[in-house]
């Protein structure tokens, strides 16, 4: 059985939403996969735990409506990388890509970061095959180290052209970084959920 714990849901998020996605798509997995969902009190020791795979859906902001509190200070940001280069796989799903520190170990390792989207818009996502589709979608920008990447999926709207997923290994684990998407219709897209378990998988291989 392997293992995946996930840390989910912020202001523009709702948890439960993204919790009952991810339970969906865990069940879709050929491999059995235990999901279990955390707080952020939770998360060192899950991670000491070095379970399988860390999805991580959730913005660094805790109250971006009231306050510029955040989540991740140094312990947290030595916690996960630590874990990552240890050995353990790392999913960054859309906001758990958002407003996290430039200067940490853990935007380094991402190798990329969200950046700003326009309101919401049709967004064509194509792949490295050529193969695209289109969802109404906040179209993510995103700054990405090229160089140090596999850049597995491109973003286009009126608004310009991004990247929208990429991969890579850090230390003795992985990576695995995707912006789409936002609205429920999005998620739930064939193509959308089959570029994700693609990045379940790909982790799980590099094990």
């Amino acid at each position: 059985m392997k293992k995946i714990v996930t840390l989910l849901g912020d202001f523009y998020h709702p948890h439960d939403q993204l919790v009952d996605y991810f339970q969906g798509i865990v069940k879709k997995f050929p491999q059995e996969l235990e999901m279990t969902d955390l707080t952020i009190d939770q998360l060192r020791k899950a991670l000491q735990e070095q379970p399988d795979i860390f999805l991580l859906s959730k913005e660094n902001r805790l109250a971006p409506e009231t306050d510029q509190a955040v989540w991740l200070d140094e312990t947290y940001d030595q916690l996960i990388t630590e874990y990552v280069a240890n050995g353990g796989s790392l999913i960054a799903h859309h906001s758990g890509l958002s407003n996290y520190p430039i200067h940490s170990t853990f935007h380094d390792m991402l190798g990329g970061r969200f950046i700003h989207h326009p309101k919401p818009t049709e967004v064509v996502y194509r792949d490295q095959k050529g193969l695209s589709y289109k969802i109404w979608d906040e179209h993510y920008f995103t700054e990405v180290d090229q160089a140090k990447t596999e850049v597995r999926l491109h973003s286009y709207s009126q608004s310009g052209e991004s990247i929208a997923a990429w991969r890579h290994q850090y230390g003795k684990g992985s990576v695995f970084c995707i912006t789409p998407a936002h609205f429920s219709e999005g998620l739930q897209h064939e193509a959308t959920e089959k570029l994700l378990l693609e990045g379940i998988d790909w982790c799980l291989k590099l094990m």
